[in-house]
């Protein structure tokens, strides 16, 4: 599972729309929706990325080491493909 569809799959059976999520949050609503798209280039840096990961972690009920170990993984496949 990637960390777009973990982030949603919570949202969902939390009964939160993305704009109730980016309310509680702060995150811009568009930017919640490009990470459940698990699009992470509007960023500016995997260190943002971590960052609201951490915070929709504690917001939907995650555990948030675990939801940027997920991230780290997927961020170690897509730059094993960039150098091909």
């Amino acid at each position: 599972m990637s960390v777009g569809v973990t982030i949603k799959n919570a949202r969902v059976v939390l009964g939160l729309t993305t704009a109730d999520l980016a309310s509680s949050t702060k995150i811009r609503e568009s930017m919640l929706v490009a990470l459940e798209a698990d699009d992470f280039d509007c960023f500016g840096g995997a260190a943002y990325v971590r960052g609201h990961l951490k915070v929709l972690a504690n917001c939907l009920r995650l555990d948030p080491y675990s939801l940027v170990a997920e991230f780290a993984g997927f961020q170690s496949q897509v730059s094993v493909f960039e150098r091909y």
